[in-house]
């Protein structure tokens, strides 16, 4: 893991970059000025703040759906951690565990590293091979300057932390900042020692038997009584014994330092999906911008300098494994294949005007250029077909390929390809809610959350949830996982896999609405391939003569199963088939595609379902996810059955089927346990009260689906179960396990729903205040994308719902947007929507049909009126 010491430690940002509304923007520091010495970093493990130090919290994302990077935005020397959707280990996973080796993991595929002349670099490795069963407990958490803690079992070995530079630097005092949490962790017996080759070892500080930490976060700093130059430096902690875990939170070495840059700024323009970096040395201004583009399906860079002759260093392309990098001409290469045999493999190319570009072993120098282009293409051989064994081609005979194609074009020419095609996405919709502050995002972020209003902040957490998806979910891709595309570990958190019970359908709830439903079709590529793995697995499970399919809670690229079963997962997903039509019209796919699903999907419940003492219809031992115990007759069970029963006798009327299936559907669908309303005006989340855990602040609102992202309750027909619905959600509260990266936003969803704006805009608050990251990522904790993907589909509801049978428009407006605007919304029946308001009040609609037909419209809770549509002919609602 490599980090680049050109950082300078200081508690303020300048308030004199002003941030694009539809801006990420990390600013400058406010010190060093226009002119004199330019600051220097004093300590190894300093904050920040002319590139990004933490993946998750301050790295910038780029992505063309299949190949994706998180940009650190050093100045003098920069990271470029990248990723392809495809590199999975793991397989079909018969036997339904939930293993890293055999359920597989999404993986990081590598990084490439950009060294200026004279910067420092190092990595910092943990040398004894602990690995932290969190991901975000590693090594890397020791030098993040926040305070976060790296935490590992010791085994009763000694855990060895390692830092190696670029060349020798001389140490005359080193700190350790204690973790968070049990002082009995605490470093209490360590050997500082250096090394210039790593092998022969020099004993500088040694310390036995130290008490713990007296308080948590405390620095304590030790010197070196006789410092020299080491290229190594290490720190081998014996842990104690008394408990089963060591951790510290930071550890910095002072010493280390050069020359800080003057006018730092970086931002990712979500407009364009262009990432530039900016800052000035010595007189000369230097630029990187950089973009993941789709149409030639590579990450490009372009350096430069206001000076000819001024870019100077090296590049190394680094696989995330074992594979070696290789380089000549221009070019790095590496390729390797992991423990499943998927192929995979990347190529850097390097173009330059001015100066030179020469190979030195696994690097690429480049002397005193006036411009350096750089390409990278990535690639797996995996292909989303299990007859073809999930298998096609050669990884690196793909990525020379694409490689090639790119290489030939100029960066003028790339880079607006890739305007052209971001934008043909991005452009579809906009909304504007007022004026961005005069500050960097994490600036905004910080004011926000100590109770400052900003609006245009929360329009941009909408435009971010766009971009994201855009990012990480194109057509021919793999669907978005629990990180997207984003990922810098070979073992993530949940193993970035597809998570059933709520997250990959949250990822897809703004496609259709936010007018990116060629963004929702991986989901469906995906779940068709998994079909025949997951009839598999069902069959083992329930019966080899058990119709249809289902699902367990996590699901893999090769469509295999781990972890609970979650038996209405393929219900809750082939909803969105229906939403897929309900939304475009589309009758081809809802014939040839969803129909299908729904079919097999039903004849799995018709065979599960039994009946109760009362001959209603229930499903029998279900789960409320992650919360109480398993009951016959559980609310969310029920609610997605009914949502399944009712898509496909929809289905089947669109498509005039009327055999024996839709009338086993139709019969069933009536004698379904429906909603309860329980003893304090609550939704019953199962047939038997508990409310210590209906009121326990749990994440779930699983049994409150019916409203959203179902439609069985609602105010108009069902007013008497919304109103219990709404005292349900007001149960769960907004504290404690409440506060994760995707409750915020389905309870956004549910309030707006239930016609509650001012509830609404909490819930929007309590996301970017409890579970916003600097960088705008939102964490369950750790990172998880649903936060942000789904923030953008609450926001939809609130601007523009349909799902009544009415185009409802304005339902959720809270006093903190007295005013706004947006185009592009999409409403059921192929309606897209625009509206402008001022001081609450509503004072432009217009309606563009997609097809002729009558739809029946509201504009801010105001009365139902019929309008005849014509296809391709605007109409401005009076």
């Amino acid at each position: 893991m490599k980090r680049i010491l050109t950082n300078v430690a200081i508690s303020t940002l300048s308030g004199a970059c002003l941030a694009a509304p539809l801006e990420i923007r990390f600013g400058s520091p406010s010190q060093g000025g226009t002119g004199g010495t330019a600051a220097t970093v004093e300590s190894f493990g300093a904050v920040s703040l002319d590139g990004a130090r933490n993946w998750e919290k301050e790295a910038l994302p780029i992505g063309n759906g299949r190949l994706g990077a998180m940009l650190f935005g050093g100045a003098q020397s920069d990271r470029l951690q990248f990723n392809v959707d495809s590199l999975w280990t793991g397989g079909e996973n018969v036997s339904g565990g939930y293993d890293v080796n055999e359920f597989g993991c999404y993986q990081t595929f590598g990084d490439l590293l950009i060294d200026a002349a004279g910067s420092i670099q190092y990595d910092v490795t943990c040398e004894s091979g602990h690995v932290p069963f969190n991901a975000n407990e590693d090594v890397a958490a020791s030098i993040d300057g926040q305070n976060s803690k790296w935490c590992i079992e010791h085994n009763g070995k000694v855990v060895v932390w390692q830092l190696k530079l670029n060349n020798p630097k001389k140490v005359s005092s080193y700190s350790i900042t204690s973790a968070n949490d049990v002082e009995k962790r605490d470093p209490s017996s360590w050997k500082m020692e250096g090394s210039l080759d790593g092998k022969q070892w020099t004993l500088l500080d040694e310390h036995k038997n130290e008490a713990p930490f007296a308080s948590r976060h405390l620095k304590k700093s030790y010197p070196i009584t006789q410092p020299d130059s080491y290229a190594y430096y290490r720190l081998s902690f014996t842990p104690s014994v008394e408990v089963t875990h060591f951790q510290v939170a930071e550890i910095s070495l002072d010493g280390l330092s050069q020359a800080a840059p003057q006018g730092y700024s970086r931002a990712l323009n979500l407009e364009t999906g262009v990432h530039a970096v900016q800052w000035q040395m010595d007189g000369v201004t230097y630029q990187r911008s950089t973009f993941a583009s789709a149409p030639d399906q590579a990450v490009i860079m372009r350096m430069t300098a206001s000076a000819p002759g001024k870019l100077s260093g090296k590049l190394t392309l680094k696989d995330s494994r074992t594979a070696v990098s290789s380089a000549a001409g221009q070019s790095i290469t590496f390729a390797g294949k992991l423990s499943n045999d998927l192929q995979y493999a990347a190529k850097l190319v390097a173009k330059n005007k001015g100066g030179t570009i020469l190979a030195e072993k696994d690097q690429l120098s480049y002397e005193n250029c006036d411009e350096v282009v750089l390409i990278l293409t990535a690639a797996t051989n995996y292909i989303m077909d299990e007859k073809q064994g999930w298998r096609s081609g050669e990884a690196l005979s793909i990525a020379e390929k694409k490689s090639s194609a790119a290489t030939v074009k100029t960066f003028d020419q790339l880079q607006a390809d890739h305007i052209k095609d971001h934008q043909s996405y991005f452009s579809r919709v906009s909304l504007d809610l007022g004026e961005a502050p005069a500050l960097d995002t994490p600036s905004r972020l910080s004011a926000y959350q100590k109770g400052a209003t900003d609006p245009a902040l929360e329009a941009l957490m909408f435009h971010y949830g766009r971009y994201l998806l855009i990012g990480s979910s194109r057509p021919g891709t793999l669907p978005a996982n629990l990180q997207g595309i984003w990922n810098d570990s070979n073992k993530p958190a949940w193993f970035a896999d597809f998570h059933t019970n709520i997250n990959i359908q949250m990822n897809y709830w703004l496609a259709e609405p936010a007018n990116l439903a060629d963004c929702h079709t991986p989901l469906f590529d995906w779940l068709e391939a998994c079909v025949p793995a997951a009839t598999r697995a069902t069959q083992k499970a329930f019966g080899e003569k058990t119709p249809g399919w289902t699902m367990r809670t996590s699901v893999n690229a090769f469509g295999g199963n781990g972890w609970e079963w979650n038996l209405p997962a393929s219900a809750w997903l082939v909803q969105h088939a229906w939403e897929h039509y309900a939304f475009s019209g589309d009758r081809v796919f809802l014939e040839k595609r969803a129909w299908p699903m729904f079919a097999a999907v039903c004849e799995f419940w018709l065979d599960h379902l039994k009946e109760d003492a009362n001959g209603k219809l229930i499903v029998p031992q279900g789960w409320s996810p992650e919360h109480g115990p398993r009951e016959d007759g559980v609310a969310h069970d029920q609610q997605i059955v009914w949502d399944l029963f009712t898509n496909s006798l929809k289905s089947a009327k669109v498509l005039g089927l009327n055999d024996a299936l839709v009338k086993r559907v139709e019969a069933a669908r009536g004698k379904l346990l429906g909603p309860q309303i329980g003893s304090w005006g609550q939704i019953m989340e199962w047939t038997t009260e508990r409310p210590d855990l209906e009121k326990s602040g749990h994440r779930h609102t699983s049994h409150l689906f019916a409203v959203y992202p179902g439609a069985q309750i609602n105010r108009a027909q069902t007013p008497e179960l919304a109103k219990a619905a709404a005292v349900s959600l007001e149960a769960r509260g907004t504290s404690g396990d409440s506060r994760r990266s995707w409750t915020w936003p389905w309870r956004t969803a549910l309030w707006a729903r239930l016609g509650e704006p001012e509830k609404c805009q909490a819930m929007i608050r309590g996301l970017l205040t409890h579970n916003t990251l600097p960088n705008l990522f939102t964490t369950h904790p750790p990172f998880q994308i649903d936060g942000n993907l789904g923030i953008t589909a609450g926001i939809c509801e609130m601007l523009v719902q349909s799902h009544e049978g009415t185009i409802s428009i304005l339902p959720a407006i809270p006093r903190g947007w007295p005013q706004g605007t947006f185009t592009g919304l999409r409403a059921r029946g192929g309606v897209t929507v625009d509206a402008t308001w001022k001081d609450g009040k509503p004072t432009k609609i217009v309606l563009h049909p997609q097809f002729d037909g009558v739809r029946k419209v509201s504009v801010a809770g105001g009365p139902v009126k019929e309008y005849n549509l014509k296809k391709g002919t605007p109409l401005i609602v009076p």
